[in-house]
């Protein structure tokens, strides 16, 4: 039985269900100084060009690269100037943009570790912040399951590297060999976790065809949380 577990944000305790970089380019220009006329189009255009190099290099270094810097470079670069600080249109660009659900059976997951004792956090590469993260939990009534929530961008690094994963463990305060990490990632998630010690369970809610060895794999959180009642 673990004493804790650590999750993955995205496509595992949540669900994205759009994401609209356009919508988001569109409520920004209702809050920009738009001197120059610029068209959610002509943002777009400016941040792939950006995004194509920024992503190459941020994976490679397992170094994260924030939101709020990406506007900066964007938005200087577009001559945009705003009447609100970058946390706020941070999180405006996020409600615009991305529309997030709860995975299928999670809130029933998350009740059956707190009535087992197990506490539980969060450890997601994300370019938006934990607050924007915590948020969208909120929202869904998932928040207070949670310990901790913890975005590569408030630390720096990004899974699969090991120091992201000793930090969430050190915040659990138990050993690493009883906390597991569960997400839906090979590479950054599972590797990783295996990497920093901790018991990784593979999420496969497609049922993906991977050649993992030695990994727990779960198809559902039904079937999750069975293993965790069998224990």
């Amino acid at each position: 039985m673990p004493r804790g577990i650590l999750f993955d944000f995205g496509d595992t305790v949540m669900h994205t269900v759009s994401e609209d970089p356009m919508a988001g380019n569109a409520r920004i220009l209702e809050l920009a100084e738009n001197q120059n006329g610029l068209t959610a189009e002509q943002i777009q255009q400016c941040a792939d060009e950006i995004e194509a190099d920024v992503v190459r290099r941020k994976v490679e270094a397992m170094i994260e690269f924030g939101f709020q810097s990406f506007q900066r470079i964007l938005f200087d670069t577009l001559g945009l100037s705003f009447r609100i600080e970058a946390a706020e249109l941070e999180q405006e660009f996020w409600r615009a943009a991305i529309k997030c659900e709860p995975a299928e059976g999670i809130h029933e997951v998350l009740h059956t570790l707190a009535r087992f004792g197990i506490e539980a956090g969060i450890v997601s590469n994300c370019v938006f912040r934990g607050k924007v993260l915590e948020d969208e939990l909120a929202a869904h009534g998932l928040l207070g399951h949670f310990k901790f929530v913890i975005s590569s961008i408030d630390y720096g690094y990004r899974k699969p590297h090991r120091r992201i994963f000793d930090v969430a463990v050190k915040k659990l305060r138990f050993a690493t060999s009883d906390v597991w990490f569960v997400g839906d990632r090979i590479e950054r998630d599972i590797v990783g976790a295996r990497g920093a010690g901790l018991v990784p369970v593979w999420y496969n809610y497609g049922d993906k065809k991977h050649s993992e060895p030695n990994c727990m794999m779960v198809r559902t959180w039904d079937e999750f949380r069975k293993t965790i009642e069998a224990l």
